[in-house]
């Protein structure tokens, strides 16, 4: 229990590095990258046998979900003020019915197929909605207030180098 504590410091604490590199990437990039980590590190996860190797990938699948967040609260900020409620409201209602949907789900598979297939199921539901994400991104960005063009960002850039 005290694993998750340090874990969780050590990843609030890579935050703002992680807020860095997120800033760099566009959504349906950073989500493709992050949903395949993600995928592939709860694959290391089960299959491994040393306690401080899945320490350690926990660690790192802490840190793919807080990156994960991140994408989706910079693209979120990024919605008109018109729009931005509700899709943060919409955002929150799905990742809560996650949080009570997945639970219960992952308990009945543990008992009635096996430990390892909950987080089996895990990977293919995360590497299934990649798709999903990609549409909903798709279909935001004609709402973004700020676009992510990279003359955009070379500008910003520019004005942040020049003060």
């Amino acid at each position: 229990m005290h694993y998750y504590q340090i874990a969780g410091i050590l990843v609030t604490l890579f935050a703002p590095k992680l807020g860095a590199i997120v800033d760099k990437l566009r959504p349906s990039m950073g989500i493709t990258i992050v949903s395949f980590l993600g995928a592939l590190v709860t694959w290391l996860l089960i299959n491994s046998g040393n306690i401080w190797i899945f320490a350690a990938l926990s660690l790192l699948d802490m840190t793919i979900m807080i990156t994960a967040s991140l994408i989706f609260q910079n693209l979120v900020s990024r919605i008109t003020v018109e729009h931005r409620g509700k899709i943060l409201g919409t955002g929150e209602f799905f990742t809560f019915l996650g949080s009570v949907i997945g639970p219960i789900l992952g308990g009945i598979v543990w008992d009635f197929i096996g430990p390892k297939f909950p987080f089996v199921i895990s990977i293919f539901v995360e590497l299934s909605l990649i798709p999903l994400y990609l549409v909903v991104v798709y279909y935001l960005i004609p709402h973004l207030a700020e676009t992510y063009s990279i003359e955009n960002e070379k500008k910003s850039r520019r004005k942040i180098n020049n003060t």
